[in-house]
Parts: C-alpha cells; structure tokens; sequence
C-alpha cells in the first residue's frame, strides 16, 4: 500500500525504536531530531496515516557512523 506523505492531511509519527520518549507525530516542517545511543539495537519506525491509509515502515541504524563526544 502507498500512503502520500506529501498529502497536507497526512500524519506522519516517527519512534525510535529501543528510545526513551515512544513516538512523536511531526508538524508541518516535517523536522525531527534524534539521539541515537546504539545503531546496533536502535531502529526508527515512520508511521504514515491518510484518509483512512496507514503504512508503517523500520529502518535499520547498522551502516550509521557514529561521532564520538
């Protein structure tokens, strides 16, 4: 199923999985920003709601280069 996340009336949430905080529903700038402590166990799940349409995809952090402190 396509979801048209462009759509004005589309709600977009976004979790990172094995977080703190559960999932946020972003605003219109569709801007989001995340502590990402393990790539190795953490995942981001998107969540697309529109006109009665839902698609939810994960993605993995494995390949994220991580920057020391």
């Amino acid at each position: 199923m396509k979801v048209d996340s462009d759509s004005q009336d589309a709600v977009v949430t976004v979790e990172l999985v094995g977080g703190t905080k559960g999932s946020v529903t972003l605003d219109e700038d569709r801007n989001i920003v995340l502590l990402i402590k393990n790539k190795d166990t953490q995942s981001i799940k998107v969540t697309v709601n529109n006109e009665g349409n839902s698609s939810t995809k994960t993605y993995k952090l494995t390949g994220l280069t991580l920057e020391g402190k």
